[in-house]
């Protein structure tokens, strides 16, 4: 007697989908039809007070129709890209320095700054668009555009970083002027999403400082019978923390330790001060320049210096001036 063995479920239903798939019919055995290449990841490099643009492209591909019919595909692509760990809870995103300060910076979709990028889920949707036609894969840039806010004084010390950043890239595709929707979630013949890593966001700030000052002016006059005072302002900022000191040299013209003004009419001595007073004169080595810090928001510190010509009868009539180096270390 023969016996005729039946062939097993799980074999016939494998040997099933291997037709299928050679013979162009099922999508399932093919991969999703849009990746991203690579992962997110975005420099702000040296950033100040000023703030700072960077911008940086996340690239994604998309399947072109293997069916027969050989068809166009549109997609209608939606890219999102969540908050890292240090913007946890926040309304807006920070990189931090993982020592208690933070700098406040968003991501846009176009380099004017004014659409924002949002996490997966939520508003503001960045959409894409792209056409694939039959026979190859079609890759594509997404411009992704970041902007740390001006007016922030932090601390100079630490990178600034972000990490943890939830990437993903959803699609719908179909034929020319298909329905689409806000999100990507509907419309067309099909669709799907796809996540993609973070290799995080950062920046280092600028442990520079500024300084300005403005002429000392002591106005006009007869040759000095009797002192001749004057001030002028000086203005620094800082980051915060920074110890700094700040220098005047002697002048063009001093003499010595005596600070001088040059004329047509020849010399008219005068001095520099740190106090209204003018018993401390203000110098350029360490027993006589000003010292001081950045207080904690690193405000504009505002500096006067204060001014005395002596009396010098004798003096000749005259315009005289003078041209002092001042010199901010930190």
């Amino acid at each position: 007697m023969r016996v005729i063995r039946p062939v097993s479920r799980a074999r016939l239903s494998a040997s099933v989908s291997c037709l299928l798939a050679l013979l162009g019919v099922c999508s399932s055995s093919r991969a999703q039809d849009c990746h991203v290449d690579g992962d997110f990841r975005m420099s702000f490099g040296l950033v100040n007070p000023g703030g700072r643009a960077a911008s940086t492209g996340i690239q994604y591909a998309c399947a072109p129709d293997y069916s027969e019919a050989r068809l166009t595909r549109y997609y209608l692509l939606c890219l999102y890209i969540g908050r890292g760990d240090q913007s946890a809870g926040q309304t807006g995103r920070r990189l931090g320095n993982y020592n208690g300060a933070y700098l406040r910076y968003d991501l846009f979709s176009d380099p004017a700054h004014s659409q924002l990028i949002g996490a997966p889920g939520s508003n503001p949707v960045y959409q894409l668009r792209l056409l694939v036609p039959p026979g190859a894969y079609q890759s594509a840039r997404a411009n992704v555009h970041g902007w740390v806010y001006p007016g922030q004084v932090v601390p100079a010390t630490h990178l600034f970083m972000e990490h943890g950043h939830e990437g993903r890239l959803r699609w719908r595709y179909g034929i020319k002027g298909f329905p689409e929707s806000a999100d990507c979630s509907q419309g067309g013949i099909a669709g799907g999403s796809t996540s993609f890593a973070s290799a995080g966001v950062w920046a280092a700030y600028d442990n520079s400082c500024w300084v300005s000052a403005a002429d000392l002016d002591f106005g006009r006059g007869p040759p000095p019978l009797s002192p001749v005072l004057a001030s002028t302002r000086v203005s620094l900022r800082c980051p915060v923390g920074t110890q700094w000191r700040i220098g005047l040299d002697k002048g063009l013209h001093h003499d010595g330790s005596q600070r001088r003004m040059a004329g047509a009419g020849g010399y008219l001595a005068y001095q520099l001060y740190q106090d209204e007073a003018r018993s401390k004169p203000w110098g350029n080595d360490a027993a006589s320049m000003l010292s001081g810090s950045s207080d904690a928001s690193g405000s504009i510190r505002h500096l006067t210096v204060y001014g005395r010509v002596p009396a010098q009868p004798s003096a000749r009539v005259g315009s005289y001036q003078d041209s002092v180096v001042l010199t901010l270390y930190y």
